[in-house]
């Protein structure tokens, strides 16, 4: 029986430091990724772009397109940049503001598109996006659906005081105004206790004031503690079903942090319940190639210092049942890396050759976080 194996043929840098949570698209004009200066929406984040016209060899100069509004504190992205089948770029992200005393948890969330119609160039004033959802995160790129509907994943707080769930929104005016299509994850008691809880920084203080310097520490790792589902990719699959890989914090009581997958055969209106992939991950991304396999990029889940962090991929079957052992992206610095927030936010991108282009960040020596790109080779194994 033939399998898919995957193997990195190159890599290189996209982007230098400061910059994290790639998206990327390919245009008729070249390639094009939106990246993040800071974690979390610590304050003075901003969103850019850069654009290479010779599939990653060589890039053009970085381009701001988002910053704090006036009262806010951070422009904030996470993969999400879609081409849609107009030639429309868009590129959603969030608008911070931080509440003193009150933490990562207490940060008010909006929702924000800019557009670009000319392959990333230039890009449209931003956009805000109304919707009944107490606080919606960004995160995955959005599906364009041949009936000309448009999905878009997201997490967050459904209501106040609520845990973390998946969701999906749409919009039948191409992305003019939203509605809440569905919910595709959620547990109502989901909790993560113990030690990776116990290290994380919330960003709360005796003072009040977060020390927002500490994301430039190796050690640093941000922590929500609302717990629950939250990052989320959707792939449509060659049947036409969709299918959610969902990252999670405690659901169902579980500590290791395991992916979770979804299943709608209504595009997206219903989900099958949640059921735990074989094994563990962060910001996870997937994507369906030309072939119809699966490629699934995530952080690696470090426990314990005995597992190195990274980022790794798998090849999943056309249908999300069966995945590959993973295969470590290389970081093109070859740094030590000593924590898993230190890296991860996979993002894929077809080459064109058959190959995968996929950015993710990672930290140079000096602990400063860039994005890098790997080529990747899918062949197949007798």
């Amino acid at each position: 029986m033939n399998r898919p194996a995957l193997r990195v043929i190159g890599s290189g840098v996209a982007m230098d430091a400061p910059s994290m949570f790639p998206g990327s698209v390919v245009t008729p004009s070249g390639i094009v990724i939106a990246y993040s200066t800071v974690p979390d929406g610590w304050p003075g984040g901003t969103v850019g772009v850069r654009r290479s016209a010779d599939g990653a060899r060589s890039w053009g100069e970085a381009q701001i397109v988002a910053r704090a509004a006036p009262g806010e504190d951070a422009a904030l992205g996470a993969l999400g940049l879609t081409r849609l089948r107009d030639g429309r770029l868009l590129l959603p992200y969030n608008a911070v503001t931080w509440q003193p005393g009150q933490g990562v948890e207490g940060c008010i969330l909006t929702l924000r598109l800019i557009e670009s119609a000319d392959d990333g160039r230039t890009w449209s004033a931003p956009m805000p996006v109304a919707i009944d959802f107490h606080r919606p995160a960004v995160y995955g790129d959005m599906l364009d659906l041949s009936d000309g509907e448009l999905l878009w994943p997201v997490w967050g707080q459904y209501r106040s005081g609520e845990r973390w769930r998946s969701a999906l929104l749409a919009s039948r005016d191409r992305g003019r105004t939203w509605t809440v299509k569905s919910t595709i994850a959620f547990d109502p008691n989901a909790r993560l206790t113990g030690t990776y809880v116990d290290k994380g920084d919330t960003g709360r203080t005796d003072n009040g004031v977060a020390d927002f310097s500490r994301h430039d520490d190796p050690d640093f790792r941000p922590h929500n503690a609302t717990d629950g589902f939250n990052e989320t990719s959707v792939v449509q699959l060659t049947d036409g079903r969709l299918l959610a890989i969902l990252r999670q914090q405690g659901v169902d009581g579980d500590q290791q942090l395991a992916l979770f997958a979804a299943y709608s055969a209504d595009t997206g209106a219903t989900w099958t319940a949640y059921e735990r992939l074989g094994f563990s991950g962060m910001s996870p991304a997937v994507v369906r190639t030309a072939g119809g396999h699966l490629l699934l990029g995530s952080r690696r889940f470090v426990a314990d210092k005995s597992i190195e962090p990274g980022v790794e991929v798998r090849v999943g079957a056309a249908g999300g049942g069966a995945w590959s052992e993973p295969v470590a992206l290389v970081d093109p610095f070859a740094t030590k890396l000593t924590g898993e927030y230190q890296c991860g936010y996979p993002a894929f991108t077809p080459a064109g050759d058959g190959t995968w282009l996929v950015f993710f960040y990672s930290c140079r020596p000096d602990g400063a976080r860039y994005i890098a790109w790997n080529r990747l080779e899918i062949a197949t194994d007798a």
